[in-house]
């Protein structure tokens, strides 16, 4: 519920910003120059901070969300690249089929 209620109001933050950075950009007032970059530059960084927010949240609750996102350790991605080319991961590197060269000798 948390989460929801503060996903609400950065969306409301987010658009009132660039509301607010388009009334600046279309209406004439003295001191736009200084102003107008700052809207600018906040309409970038202020999504990525209320995103880092909402990640917080979720860490800090233990539950995932869009923002969440997981890591996997090199066995997991090796054994998931090897599992694309078509290579068995089931049997263990160890075991080796010998049973062509005992017919051999």
């Amino acid at each position: 519920m948390l989460k929801r209620i503060f996903a609400i109001i950065a969306i409301v933050l987010i658009l009132g910003w660039i509301i607010v950075t388009a009334v600046c950009a279309f209406v004439p007032f003295p001191g736009k120059e200084a102003v107008f970059p700052i809207l600018v530059a906040g309409c970038i960084f202020l999504p990525l901070l209320l995103w880092l927010a909402l990640w917080m949240i979720s860490f800090l609750t233990g539950k995932k969300n869009i923002a969440s996102f997981e890591t996997k350790t090199n066995d997991e991605l090796f054994n998931e690249a090897l599992k694309a080319q078509g290579v068995n991961t089931d049997t263990p590197a160890d075991e080796t089929d010998d049973s062509g060269s005992e017919g051999d000798k």
